[in-house]
């Protein structure tokens, strides 16, 4: 399960490692990655979640539930 990347990004984050290091990383080995980041750059916070949410409502669930099952807590914006 380690080849895939969203896991290897959880467990890095998990270890305490810079998000942006960890894709630069990824996108190293995995043109998937490399296209995600092509996709990311120069979007705002704002944009990056709207897209994240687009993207998991086209896969009939939410970020947050995605985030429940791997285990990470997103900060509430309050």
């Amino acid at each position: 399960m380690m080849n895939n990347p969203a896991m290897q990004m959880v467990d890095m984050l998990r270890r305490g490692k810079n998000p942006q290091q960890i894709l630069f990383s990824l996108a190293q080995n995995n043109p998937q990655v490399r296209q995600i980041m092509q996709m990311m750059n120069g979007k705002s916070p704002a944009e990056l979640k709207r897209i994240a949410q687009n993207v998991a409502a086209e896969r009939g669930t939410t970020v947050d539930d995605v985030a429940r099952q791997l285990g990470i807590t997103i900060p509430s914006e309050r």
